[in-house]
């Protein structure tokens, strides 16, 4: 072979070999920064006192209303609204109607706790946890 072809041969190998680190050292860096950022985002328990409600078509719940994804990654994959409650049960998850429509307009869709919900509806379980079908409601700036 030829002087020009050995030297060529020998450059791409060099490049390539520098890649290779060059993605190597990429994917430390990433794993890094994905391991703190998992230790920041270390979601607490849900705050469920080990109460669950009896089932009722009438009940009046008081709470703040917070969202149950952000602040405990529960209630699906997106923001949802959900009533936290200083004595038990603790959350009741809020299902899905035009009151809580109503209600994320006034909270917005990532309730932060700055509203005090007073509601009323039927209330049932599932899986270990409370849920309310909400008729009306009656809501409190508290921040």
């Amino acid at each position: 072979m030829s002087k020009r072809v050995v030297i060529a041969l020998i450059v791409v190998t060099a490049l390539i070999g520098a890649g290779i680190a060059f993605d190597r050292q990429r994917a430390k860096e990433r794993q890094g920064a994905s391991l703190a950022s998992a230790a920041k985002q270390k979601v607490p328990p849900l705050p469920q006192r080990g109460a669950l409600l009896l089932a009722a078509d009438e009940m009046e719940l008081r709470g703040d209303a917070m969202c149950g994804f952000c602040y405990w990654r529960e209630g699906g994959s997106t923001c949802n609204t959900v009533l936290q409650m200083s004595q038990e049960p603790g959350i009741v998850f809020l299902l899905p109607n035009e009151k809580r429509t109503e209600m994320e307009q006034l909270t917005g869709v990532c309730a932060g706790g700055n509203y005090s919900i007073t509601a009323r509806g039927t209330v049932t379980q599932y899986g270990g946890h409370n849920y309310m079908l909400v008729k009306n409601f009656e809501a409190v700036e508290t921040k």
